[in-house]
């Protein structure tokens, strides 16, 4: 069992996966309904009621239709970590989030699939690249386990990134930040769904851009370089299949989606 927050070696978990043993899938560990707030933090307002977990949400977040593939950009690297709160101390809003990856055809849950899990901060910084601006990251000179290119990280911080594995239902849940803008990117996660050898599905996860405005206007973290430049009818890479179900919970907000791949 991996409690939250736990670290365990990635190359245990992916062995596991690999190997294609019968038996139970690795179980997650369940983020709080309510995850802790960050100092300065508040909850925005919102019209609609609060639900009880992000996992509450996933029955209505999303098809078995095929979840869009973007690139991973510059900012991707193998962080090591499984565990499922990412935040290491930082400041924001809080954001509990439940992914379900299943088969397109079909609809099977996809049990023992890794999940990746990165972002940036809420003034728009991604971790582990020193003195890195908003959005910027380091240049692909190497390639992970799967031959996938990605970034040198050039400092230990690992804050906003983690690794989990499916459960028997196909469902992992993350405790996380609400994600800063950066120049020219309306908010967004970024995902890598990985099986056996293979990366399934390497995408990006959106946000209601009302919801934004109000996450932003309600913490000060967010406001660190002024009025985001992009919104999602004019970012590069927004679509709304890829878009989160949200929802107000506890001390923040409760994100959910449906991921299908091949």
């Amino acid at each position: 069992m991996l409690g939250a927050g736990a670290l365990l070696g990635l190359d245990a978990v992916l062995a596991g996966c690999r190997a294609g043993r019968a038996g139970p899938a690795p179980s997650t560990a369940a983020a709080s309904p309510s995850p802790g707030p960050s100092p300065g933090s508040s909850v925005p307002p919102s019209a609609a009621g609060p639900v009880g977990s992000a996992t509450d949400l996933l029955d209505d977040a999303g098809t078995c239709t095929l979840t869009p593939a973007t690139i991973a950009g510059p900012t991707w690297f193998d962080a090591g970590l499984v565990r499922s709160d990412v935040r290491d101390g930082k400041p924001g809003v809080p954001l509990a989030l439940a992914l379900r990856v299943v088969r397109a055809v079909g609809c099977a849950p996809v049990a023992g699939a890794v999940v990746d899990l990165w972002q940036a901060d809420a003034g728009g910084v991604y971790s582990g690249f020193a003195a890195a601006g908003p959005g910027q990251g380091g240049r692909p000179d190497g390639r992970d386990e799967y031959g996938q290119p990605q970034a040198r990280a050039t400092d230990p911080g690992r804050a906003l990134r983690g690794t989990q594995p499916t459960g028997a239902d196909g469902v992992v849940r993350f405790t996380t930040l609400y994600p800063g803008w950066y120049p020219t990117r309306t908010p967004h996660l970024h995902v890598e769904v990985h099986v056996d050898a293979s990366t399934l599905l390497t995408t990006q996860l959106f946000f209601d851009d009302a919801v934004s405005d109000a996450v932003y206007a309600a913490d000060a973290a967010y406001r660190q370089h002024g009025t985001r430049d992009t919104r999602n009818d004019t970012d590069a890479f927004w679509s709304r299949p890829a878009q989160l179900h949200l929802a107000p919970g506890g001390t923040g907000w409760l994100g959910a989606l449906v991921l299908a791949v091949p």
